[in-house]
This record gives C-alpha cells, structure tokens and sequence, in this order.
C-alpha cells in the first residue's frame, strides 16, 4: 500500500453530523496520516444572478467568511495540527480536484449525500485514493471486489493494488478480509467476446478456473483461500449482493477508464455498484500498487 501520509476530507458547510468527518479522524489515526480539511461552499450569491467581477470576488470572500466561522467550532476538537482549507466555488469537482492535487492528497474523503453534488466528474478523473464515507464508525470487515477477466498491465496492477490495500487495511484496523468476485456468465460475454471466444470458454471448466485463478491471485498475498466468496452474473449485480451477505463495512473498488470487455470488469462497473451498496467504499487506481520488488 503507498504510503499515506495527508488525508484530505472533503466537508459540507453547516453541516454538524458528518460521518466522513468521524471516519477521517479515525483513519488519520490509524494510519498516522496528516488530516487536511477542505470546505467547498457556494458563493454568496443568488442563483441566476450574474454579477461584475468586483461584486463577484466580494460575494464569494462572504460565502468562505461565513463557513470559516463554523468550521472554527468543528476544528476546536481535531486532531492537533488539522489543517484547514475554505474555498468559494460554483464547481465543486474541479475544485476538490484541483485542492486534492495541491495538498499533495495520498487519500481524498468524500461524504455521501442525497442533495449534493455529482460524483462521476470526481470519480473519473481520482488524483488518488478515494473513500467514499456513508457510516460514522471505523471499518472492521473489508471486502475486496476482484476480478480475472482481462489480462491486461493494467487490470493486473488494479488487481494487486485492491488486494495489498485489503492485506494492509485489515491489519491496520484488527479487522477481518473477504476478497468478492463475480463469476461471468457465458451468455453475457457473447457480445462482448464474439461467439467463437465464448464458445471455447463455455466449453471449459468455468468455474473451477475462475476460481482457481482467483485462489492464486489471493494466496500470493498472504491471504486464505477461505476468504473468497464467488457469485455467478454481472459484477454490477453480484458485488452489492456479495457485499450485503458479508455484512462488508467497506468494499475496495478498482476503477480505470474502459470500454468492451475491460468495462465489464473496471471503470464501469465501479460508477454502477457505488448506488446499490450502503458501505463505504474505497476507490483504487492502478497507480495505487507499488511492486515490492
């Protein structure tokens, strides 16, 4: 797992129970990260009202003004040396972005809300890890969503980066590991493979190669064959249903922008399966494996 030295927490103005917030703090500690706060807010403005750059500027040192004011009283009780950030912004993902990349985030926090703003801008363009906070307790039990569909560089990174971050996490929270994976179905990989392909692969052994694949892929990092729980359909189906019967505090998503067969597995897959789990969720890249050799 990369190091994580600052976690950045991304707040709502006004708000005072948040369970991103208490998850944070507690990450921080656990991890013995840096814990960055950063308030987005809405100019001071009407909506529909366009104003001169002057009145603009003002409008806006109002709005951080205002949430300054509040996120004092939050902050009184955080961790020593929390640092702060508050920015005016009528675009919420470019600026979570933008602040993420110049807080040099190694892990971004993000609360779910109903009302709030749109994650997909944020969630295709992930300058590093990102938690997905919906509970106000620490995780004990993680799941690690995986797959074997592709053979590709990337898919393979993704793969181990789910799985490192599941083997760290649970030894960092004394917590316990399930590693979750959706058997394909023939019938659906028709379209995306063509039928010759699919006919060869029905004509094998499917389950008991996927899941001897998978055992391997688990057993390299440590982990017992026991921990793996395998589903037959679509990844987007099968994962939140996984996910409930395991009773998963928080679910290690691997996401990497795909088409075809590869979306099946990645990318896609990810932006489904956030709304149809109530856990948290931890979002991966590639990038966030580091070869240990």
């Amino acid at each position: 797992m990369l190091p994580i030295k600052t976690l950045v927490v991304v707040l709502q103005p006004g708000k005072e129970a948040q369970p991103v917030w208490s998850q944070a703090q507690a990450w921080a500690q656990v991890l013995g990260a840096r814990l960055e706060v950063l308030l987005p807010v809405p100019p001071d403005v009407k909506e529909g009202l366009q104003l001169a750059e002057g009145l603009a500027d003002m409008a806006a040192r109002n709005a951080e003004s205002q949430a300054g004011h509040w996120l004092e009283s939050l902050l009184a009780a955080a961790p020593a040396g929390t640092g702060h950030t508050v920015v005016a912004t009528s675009t919420w993902a470019e600026t979570v972005l933008h602040e993420a990349r110049r807080l040099e985030a190694d892990l971004l926090f993000v609360g779910q809300c109903e009302s709030g703003p749109d994650l997909k801008p944020l969630l295709r363009q992930l300058p590093c890890p990102l938690l997905l906070a919906r509970r106000d307790k620490a995780p004990r039990r993680f799941g690690a969503a995986l797959g074997a569909g592709a053979a590709d560089a990337p898919h393979r990174l993704l793969n181990q980066a789910v799985l490192e971050h599941l083997v760290a996490l649970t030894l960092k929270f004394q917590g316990e590991a399930r590693v979750l994976s959706a058997l394909p179905n023939p019938v659906e990989l028709v379209p995306l493979m063509g039928d010759a392909y699919a006919a060869s692969y029905v004509s094998t052994d499917l389950e008991a190669g996927y899941r001897d694949n998978l055992s391997q892929q688990i057993t390299a990092f440590g982990l017992a064959e026991g921990a793996l729980r395998i589903s037959a359909g679509r990844p987007d189906l099968v994962l939140p249903e996984l996910v409930k019967a395991e009773n998963v505090d928080c679910l290690l998503l691997g996401t990497v922008a795909r088409k075809g067969f590869s979306a099946f597995w990645l990318g896609n897959t990810a932006e489904d399966v956030l709304p149809r789990v109530e856990c948290d969720v931890l979002l991966l890249r590639p990038q966030d494996y580091v070869d240990p050799n």
